[in-house]
């Protein structure tokens, strides 16, 4: 369950802005005591004392509709406000599974949405996307709903900058680096540019493993077909027949199934590794870039080198990847018996072309800056 707010019926004068409000609602007639009831009571005083006076200053009236939805249903009411509203104030306290699938749909959108949620409640990392953080307290109630009536200021007359998952979706360019990048002193959540170096670091570092393990494969991959050598020179010998190439290509086949399949998996691994570490180098490049150019000596310049040669690293890679793919494409045209290796390699190549465009863009960064 959900709690969603709408706005009130349209005025004559012009339009209201709707607005739906997503957030875990607990069971108001569950058990005292229970989990369910505490839910309610918690999320009800984040409603009353943040979000709906936060509304009220911008003359948009939200309504409860505690009733709209069974417990664990996404209700085609539900999904057209989260669509279709002009804006959605969403509430990440707890983690609900539901608010998370509804935040999800909304990102896609590219219209404005907007996070809150209590310290050390969140489901997830939400240091990519800014979220009004408070503690469950008096000050920090009244300090959440000033931040609340700040960002809706800041909506309704500045506009919002679609989301990531938007603007993949609708092919528009890269977010402006922002001052907003920089860390915020005023909050203690915020990281900072070494915090960004050491998530870099660490993703590079299982990234580093990753590339060894698609190495690897690529080498067992080469020893397989040096070694079935001989058997295939033999085959194409004058006046051999064709069913000679039989036993060179299923012992081909059986050799290269284990490293081809394990190259797949490598290689899906090392694509999810990228998309994972793309917002944390692009933070980072944008706090540097919001360095004047004397300051980023040190740590800075060493970051943008080291992104510089990964991203080398990681183009030469494809290109081998390319050349065995390549090879591969004529060995599944002779023979069937290579078509799952050939398959698993195919795949294998795809997943880190799709992401050679991400690398190529840390690339062209990193130069720019250094």
């Amino acid at each position: 369950m959900s709690i969603v707010a709408v706005a009130g019926p349209e005025s004559e004068e012009a339009p209201m802005t709707t607005c739906f409000v997503i957030a875990p609602i607990g069971n108001e007639h569950a058990p005292d005591g229970s989990p369910e009831l505490l839910a309610f009571e918690e999320n009800l005083e984040i409603y009353e004392k943040v979000i709906l006076p936060a509304c009220a200053r911008h003359g948009i009236v939200p309504v409860r509709a505690d009733g709209i939805a069974d417990s664990g249903e996404i209700t085609e009411q539900i999904c057209r406000h989260v669509l279709q509203d002009d804006i959605v104030i969403a509430d990440l306290t707890g983690g609900n599974s539901n608010v998370t699938y509804e935040i999800g749909i909304r990102h896609l959108t590219g219209k404005p949405i907007i996070h809150i949620g209590e310290h050390g409640q969140l489901p997830f990392d939400l240091s990519l996307i800014r979220t009004i953080m408070f503690k469950r307290s008096r000050s920090g109630l009244v300090g959440a709903r000033r931040d609340l009536e700040g960002a809706l200021e800041r909506v309704l007359h500045n506009g919002f900058e679609p989301l990531t998952p938007a603007r993949i979706l609708f092919g528009l360019p890269a977010a402006a680096p922002s001052a907003e990048s920089v860390a915020d002193p005023d909050d203690p959540e915020a990281p900072g540019l070494i915090d960004w170096f050491v998530r870099v670091e660490e993703q590079t570092e299982a990234m580093g493993e990753t590339t060894e393990a698609i190495g690897g494969f690529m080498m067992s991959i080469s020893e397989v077909a040096l070694q079935i050598g001989p058997v295939m020179e033999r085959a194409s010998q004058p006046g051999a027949p064709m069913s000679a190439w039989l036993p060179a290509m299923t012992e081909l086949a059986k050799g290269m199934a284990e490293p081809a399949a394990g190259l797949r998996e490598s290689c899906t691994r090392f694509a999810g590794q990228m998309v994972e570490m793309d917002a944390a180098v692009h933070t980072a490049f944008d706090v540097i870039a919001a360095m004047p150019p004397e300051q980023r000596a040190g740590s800075p310049n060493g970051f943008l080198e080291q992104m510089v040669s990964t991203a080398e690293s990681t183009q030469e890679m494809v290109g081998v990847l390319s050349e065995v793919e390549v090879g591969m494409r004529w060995l599944i045209k002779m023979s069937r018996e290579l078509r799952a290796p050939g398959r698993d390699i195919s795949a294998a190549v795809k997943q880190v072309s799709a992401v050679v465009t991400r690398i190529a863009d840390w690339e062209r960064r990193a130069r720019a800056l250094i």
